[in-house]
């Protein structure tokens, strides 16, 4: 290793948006490191294995949402997996893509991947009794909707699950 720089992810910040910031600060942290070479002020120095992680190639598969994990792991999936592989979840027998945040003001005792219907919000039950507020979702073969115009359209009430339970 040669150089480094440590950056925050930002708690709303999207996979693409971090790769954004992180190309930013990489093209002077790599000028600075061929400079440092070049001027014998920078030393190769080893890895520390304890602090690295392997990252396997994503699947199309890692995108489902496991609903029984809690709701900030599911956002947090959601985030890092964007554009690519998506999260996604199954409801009445199709799949659908779906994209939301964190309600940390609700809790439910409902099972993980109910839904909950509270003032014109679409809300859905994940473990540890958190819920994840669903902000659109996008049926196969169909365009992109906000939540509340896919719950209109589906007709959905209370107590669906999303899933394959």
């Amino acid at each position: 290793m040669l150089l480094q720089r440590e950056i925050a992810i930002g708690p709303k910040e999207t996979a693409p948006e971090l790769a954004a910031r992180m190309a930013e600060i990489g093209a002077p942290l790599m000028a600075e490191t061929v400079r440092g070479l070049a001027a014998g002020t920078i030393a190769p120095k080893a890895q520390n294995h304890t602090e690295a992680s392997y990252a396997p190639i994503l699947k199309k598969e890692d995108g489902r949402i496991d609903w029984k994990r809690p709701a900030s792991e599911i956002y947090n999936r959601m985030r890092g997996f964007q554009p690519w592989p998506g999260t996604y979840s199954s409801y009445r027998g199709q799949s659908c893509g779906l994209w939301g945040e964190l309600a940390p003001e609700e809790a439910s005792d409902a099972a993980p991947g109910t839904i909950l219907l509270k003032k014109n919000e679409l809300l859905v039950t994940c473990g540890n009794t958190t819920v994840l507020r669903l902000l659109t979702v996008k049926l196969e073969g169909r365009k992109q909707v906000s939540a509340a115009e896919f719950a209109n359209g589906a007709r959905l009430k209370s107590g669906e699950r999303f899933g394959d339970s």
